[in-house]
């Protein structure tokens, strides 16, 4: 689009979308995306690079997108005439700051994800009204639920272990025959291996969970028994370990009784998000949705 100079107060004008024709001006998008960028940069996001350069497009669709649908729950709001400084709304949102950790990290995320805080308290407001018919749980229901989701309550399969890193096979086979003659694995570890801070450690890797390790260590690890150490160098791409397993502990599924009232909060979570998802697409599949030029999502 062409801009005359007498037409330039325009551009202060100009909208990206129009949500049951409420305006988004493209000036508000413009620097929401800017602090969204300053937030992934101070995260070590680089938008020069390639993989910065095809990120961009994708935060900017996701900006957008947060933007309409803080119009829709705003006129929501409006049409409903729901009070934002209700009891359960300041509980909800004092609970996201809380698990945020402070205000900076708060306002970061919301920054990060196109948000501002009215925002959020709209949606808050609108979820609290939508959700609140929700019954509690019962206790079949709290069982059923937690059988279908498990693994989410279950412990995972872990092995406690040190290790002895050198850059050769044949050091690797020195300190195995040192340890079979009874060398200790934590005074070696200390003096031998080139892993940074083992001096300190003794090669410690404290207790890890499968896909923390490179395959070829992890495959080993698991496979170890507990007390013993690698009789067989273990070759990853580092160099040559000899692993020493301390523990090794069997994957379990939590007990439900002592997960109930966890299970039964993430039940009765898990209704409520579910109602409020089917009424905000209901909501926007009947909003008019328009987009400047330029400004349509990818399909």
């Amino acid at each position: 689009m062409i801009v005359t100079t007498g037409c330039s107060s325009l551009v202060g004008g100009k909208w990206a979308a129009k949500v049951n024709g409420d305006s988004i001006l493209v000036k508000d998008y413009d620097a929401r995306v800017a602090d969204a960028q300053k937030i992934y940069e101070s995260q070590g996001m680089k938008f020069d690079t390639d993989q910065g350069k095809q990120a961009l497009p994708q935060i900017k669709s996701q900006i957008l997108d947060r933007m309409i649908e803080g119009k829709l729950i705003a006129q929501e709001v409006k049409n409903q005439k729901l009070k934002l400084e209700d009891a359960k709304v300041k509980e909800q949102e004092d609970a996201i700051k809380k698990n945020m950790g402070d205000e900076t990290k708060f306002q970061n995320t919301l920054k990060q994800q196109g948000m501002t805080e009215p925002e959020l308290k709209n949606f808050l407001a609108v979820y609290e009204k939508v959700t609140a018919d929700i019954k509690p749980v019962s206790d079949t229901e709290a069982k059923a639920y937690y059988d279908k989701n498990v693994p989410q309550y279950s412990q995972p399969e872990s092995v406690t272990a040190r290790h002895i890193l050198v850059k050769t096979e044949d050091e690797a086979k020195a300190i195995i025959v040192q340890l079979q003659a009874g060398a200790d694995f934590v005074k070696l570890a200390k003096e031998k291996s080139i892993e940074p801070g083992a001096k300190d450690s003794g090669g410690d890797l404290g207790t890890f969970t499968k896909g923390k390790m490179v395959p070829e260590f992890e495959t080993a690890a698991f496979a170890q028994k507990v007390g013993t150490f690698s009789t067989v160098p273990v070759k990853t791409e580092f160099g040559y370990h000899v692993i020493l397993v301390e523990a090794h502990t069997a994957a379990a599924a939590a007990d439900f009784a002592k997960v109930k009232a966890q299970v039964t909060q993430d039940a009765l979570n898990a209704a409520k998000d579910a109602k409020f998802q089917t009424y905000f697409d209901t909501m926007r599949k009947n909003a008019k949705i328009e987009y400047s030029k330029g400004y349509q999502p990818a399909s």
